[in-house]
């Protein structure tokens, strides 16, 4: 009802099928006749068609049945409750799907790109909302990468730290017993630890737990001079830096990469380093949603999508909708 009253052309379709034999749960797919690709209608129907359980009692378990790469921890359908950010998806020509019982959708296909858009970039000047999604990247890079990037700096290169920087560094690991990335490791994990254990509790605890928590444990550690001061901050950079993605299970994917970056830079150091940006750069080439690249339109390089991508340029400049989606009608407005 809510997406009819945003769309109220008679273009819009709503194509419903049962799923689960027991539960018998009505899934919806929505599109919009006459700008959706058909071939890509006719896949999304296929792959729902094939979906044979006995119920569905989770919106993952559709995710699950239609995605391709299933082992992959980046997210590769964009779920969302606000109707807006759906509405304006079937109108740019991708497909929503509705699951019966559930305040959750899908939008299909899905870039890596759309995970760092939010709505309320269009809800604000232009100029605002392509700072604030350039910061989102470079905070993409910081909490992927910055505590590698001190364990190789410290362990294994320590050449390319500036003298006055290096010797505040040494002087701060004074006193603790264990190298670099244990400390990090043991910093990392800690956090995980209160994250997890925030989502338990009730929500007014819960957000305080992982706040409180790592700022009483990070200190009591510093005082007991097992951890350093200067892995405090690189920690607590990081996971702020976390905090900013728009989409929690792009953030849950980082969060795994980080861990295996780090493990890399602590073994072979820079090598470890470079060899996890390459494997993480490679698995993300290798997904694909419906056909459209996941990198896309990085990988493409395509100038009409790049004006929505890491900036936000004014709504009047957007003629055509993506050419990846290859849509029935291409023109968004004259």
């Amino acid at each position: 009802a809510t997406v009819r009253n945003k769309i109220q052309t008679k273009n819009l379709i709503i194509r419903e099928t049962i799923i689960g034999k027991q539960t018998l749960t009505p899934v919806a797919m929505v599109y919009m006749d006459g700008i959706t690709n058909i071939d890509l209608v006719n896949e999304v129907k296929e792959r729902l068609d094939k979906i044979d359980i006995e119920g569905i009692t989770s919106v993952g378990f559709i995710e699950e049945y239609i995605i391709e790469r299933k082992y992959s921890p980046f997210p590769q359908v964009i779920s969302t409750e606000r109707p807006d950010k759906f509405c304006a998806n079937i109108l740019e020509g991708r497909i929503g799907i509705i699951i019966g019982g559930y305040p959750v959708s899908y939008i299909i296909p899905a870039t890596l790109a759309q995970f760092f858009q939010a709505p309320e970039d269009y809800g604000q000047n232009y100029i605002n909302g392509s700072f604030i999604r350039i910061l989102r990247y470079v905070l993409l890079f910081i909490t992927l990468l910055l505590p590698a990037i001190y364990i190789v700096l410290v362990q294994f290169n320590q050449g390319m730290i500036p003298s006055e920087l290096a010797i505040s560094i040494a002087s701060t690991e004074e006193g603790v017993p264990f190298p670099s990335f244990i400390q990090v490791i043991f910093m990392v994990l800690a956090f995980e630890v209160l994250q997890e254990a925030g989502i338990r509790l009730p929500r007014i605890t819960g957000q305080i737990v992982p706040i409180v928590g790592a700022l009483i444990v990070g200190d009591a550690a510093v005082k007991a001079s097992m951890i350093s001061p200067i892995v405090v901050i690189i920690i607590a950079a990081t996971a702020v830096a976390s905090y900013t993605m728009p989409n929690d299970d792009v953030r849950l994917a980082l969060r795994v990469w980080r861990l295996l970056v780090i493990i890399l830079s602590s073994i072979l150091g820079l090598i470890g380093l470079s060899i996890g940006i390459i494997l993480f750069l490679h698995h993300l080439c290798r997904i694909e949603t419906f056909g459209i690249p996941y990198l896309s339109p990085f990988a493409g390089i395509d100038r009409e999508e790049l004006k929505d991508t890491l900036i936000r340029l004014p709504l009047s400049w957007y003629k055509k909708r993506p050419p990846t989606l290859k849509s029935a009608n291409k023109r968004r407005q004259k």
